[in-house]
């Protein structure tokens, strides 16, 4: 429901951060990055899951993984504010 605003978000965000004249190479790792985590995002559930015997408990390991996302972003934006 909220992927494709989310992509953009961090798309746009991502190109604010980059230095201009290396957006080919900071795109690739973005790219192979996003399929990096959509690959852990889908084994995760699964292996949990699979564990425990509760879809539930393999979903929650989104919610976690969520959280560290905020985090770290909350210290990408305290970074940024310094220069």
């Amino acid at each position: 429901m909220f992927q494709g605003a989310i992509q953009a978000l961090s798309r746009s965000y991502f190109a604010k951060i980059i230095p201009p004249e290396k957006s080919g190479e900071y795109f690739g790792i973005y790219d192979i990055c996003g399929k990096g985590a959509s690959f852990l995002g889908t084994f995760l559930v699964g292996v949990v899951a699979q564990i425990t015997g509760v879809a539930n408990a393999g979903v929650s390991v989104l919610a976690v993984m969520f959280v560290i996302g905020f985090v770290l972003f909350g210290k990408a934006a305290k970074i940024e504010r310094k220069f």
